[in-house]
């Protein structure tokens, strides 16, 4: 039953039942070798993603510098991000239905996470803007984005798109394949 009202609020206000109530845009960088940025180059990469609007400040480190929190000042007010790193293999290990997909999960040792903080998908789906939170998360992909990366992974969307020369290639790929990206448009 209560699949069934999930199923009818998703259909008549347009959210996908797919989330969870508190999953929020993530991009997550799966990675051949754990080569992770100095910090000052991760706070580099992070002025020249997002300081269009203002300077982007870091406002804390975690975990010995493998967490990053940022905030950046845009036209609606403040937003923050959080950049994750990690020597150790992502979460459960993918199960994805093509060995072109499941091959990145097989071979990654470490990773990274760009996200979004204090957003959620169900909301941000609900007000249109999904899409324009990803491609911020992904213009930071962007900067870091090298032959070490072996996919790049979207957690609350369960997708995962493997590194096929450049990032936009690698979104075109998945798009040509038929991979479910419309949570990017």
């Amino acid at each position: 039953m209560m699949k069934f009202i999930r199923a009818f609020v998703s259909k008549v206000f347009g959210v996908r039942e797919r989330y969870a109530k508190d999953d929020w845009p993530s991009v997550v960088l799966l990675l051949r070798t754990p080569q992770f940025p100095e910090p000052e180059s991760l706070v580099a990469a992070a002025n020249e993603a997002w300081g269009a609007g203002g300077p982007v400040k870091l406002i804390g480190t975690l975990r010995k510098k493998k967490s990053y929190m940022f905030s950046c000042q845009t036209s609606n007010g403040t937003m923050l991000f959080s950049i994750h790193t990690a020597v150790q293999r992502y979460g459960s290990e993918g199960k994805e239905p093509l060995e072109v997909l499941q091959k990145p999960w097989d071979e990654h040792q470490a990773w990274m996470s760009i996200d979004a903080v204090g957003l959620t998908c169900i909301k941000l789906t609900q007000e249109k803007a999904l899409p324009d939170i990803y491609k911020v998360l992904l213009v930071y992909s962007l900067m870091i984005w090298s032959p070490n990366v072996l996919a790049v992974f979207f957690p609350a969307e369960g997708t995962t798109v493997p590194n096929f020369g450049k990032l936009a290639e690698s979104i075109q790929w998945g798009r040509r394949t038929g991979l479910d990206l419309t949570f990017l448009d």
